[in-house]
């Protein structure tokens, strides 16, 4: 029986007794013994609560410290970030950035989503290395080179020669790049079934994307120095505006160390041309990229910042093994949401910022061809 039950039932009695016009005294000693009983339960349920109280704050206190605890109460926290401009309990779980006034990092769910879409608008970050910091503080990264060293084989009494790796190393900075903002009604973006934060995620995907593949493959003044200018080995063609079987398949004479994960990149205009081509027969010179993107053996990569067509003097096609050639320097994004800005409006407003640089850090796993004058 547990203490309710025997409570109500002990009352019960209590009452069975209390309601006689005159109790005699063996009743009144029982009523009393009755109503110690009662006390003594009482007093029972009072301590179940307390360790019931202290055990439920050792529980809270034990999940809270449990990372995946945290991280769902960070996406939820963000995610009401996202719909309200709310910032009160995101606060509790998510720094805020030291870049923009007023901006919160973005957590890990959200990074990865709007990561992934991200590489669907960057032909250089599909194929990139790419290294996260917390801060924009400059980075120096170290690489090795050791293409060109062999084992040996020795006689009895040989030494075992000495034989170093080339070093070197790249430092990299933080260009600061911004979605630019964006105001919405997170009410009629729900109503309509639209999820914000994937609305927000695809859309600011989109702007940086553009602009940082952009300055990513041909450089910018003040920016990154473009992959494509930086390729030190370079093939040119014997025509300005078509390519040969030979040609391309050449670009593949790299260290065989490069080979394994090795794809070439050109524009979807470039792809356009390579399908066009035929043999005197009427055949495809590529039939294998009429089934998918493979190109002489090696898968290929689009990149829309690429030269649109084969033009003289423009380098179409690169190959090589970018993973191990190209670094891409990412800060963690921060994301800016406002009620005030567009209040009037009843509108909120967001913008995010992704500071990044991207560099070649080993010119020897990559070739370029470069069509003739």
């Amino acid at each position: 029986m547990n203490i309710a039950v025997e409570k109500r039932e002990l009352q019960r009695q209590i009452d069975v007794l209390l309601a006689k016009p005159n109790m005699t005294a063996s009743e009144r000693k029982t009523c009393d013994a009755l109503l110690s009983k009662v006390a003594d339960l009482r007093a029972t349920e009072d301590r179940q609560a307390r360790l019931d109280a202290v055990m439920q704050e050792t529980r809270h206190e034990r999940e809270e410290s449990q990372p995946e605890y945290r991280a769902a109460k960070l996406e939820g926290a963000f995610n009401k970030f996202i719909r309200t401009g709310h910032v009160g309990e995101l606060r509790v779980y998510s720094p805020m950035s030291d870049a923009v006034e007023g901006a919160f990092i973005v957590p890990q769910g959200f990074m990865s989503s709007y990561v992934e879409k991200l590489k669907s608008f960057s032909g250089i970050r599909q194929v990139a290395n790419v290294i996260t910091t917390t801060n924009g503080d400059p980075l120096k990264n170290p690489f090795s080179d050791d293409t060109a060293n062999t084992g040996e084989r020795l006689n009895e009494n040989d030494p075992v020669s000495l034989a170093n790796p080339t070093f070197s190393s790249k430092t990299f900075v933080a260009f600061r790049y911004a979605s630019k903002g964006l105001k919405y009604s997170a009410q009629l973006l729900q109503d309509a079934g639209i999820d914000v934060t994937a609305y927000l995620q695809n859309t600011f995907a989109k702007r940086t994307g553009r602009i940082t593949n952009l300055e990513f493959t041909v450089g910018a003044g003040g920016g990154p120095s473009g992959v494509i200018p930086s390729i030190t080995q370079i093939q040119t063609s014997a025509a300005p505006t078509v390519v040969a079987v030979p040609e391309i398949v050449a670009l593949q004479n790299l260290d065989e160390g490069y080979l394994d994960g090795a794809v070439y990149m050109f524009s979807p205009g470039v792809e356009r041309a390579l399908k066009a081509m035929l043999t005197a027969n009427g055949d495809a010179v590529f039939p294998e990229m009429r089934t998918g993107r493979v190109l002489a053996g090696y898968p290929y990569v689009l990149n829309v910042d690429m030269p649109s067509a084969l033009a003289a003097t423009a380098k179409s096609i690169a190959f090589g093994n970018f993973k191990l050639g190209v670094t891409i320097r990412e800060v963690i994004p921060s994301l800016l949401v406002s009620r005030e800005r567009f209040a009037e409006q009843n509108l909120l407003y967001a913008s995010l910022r992704h500071d990044q640089d991207c560099q070649v850090v080993n010119a020897s796993a990559l070739n370029v061809l470069q069509q003739h004058a």
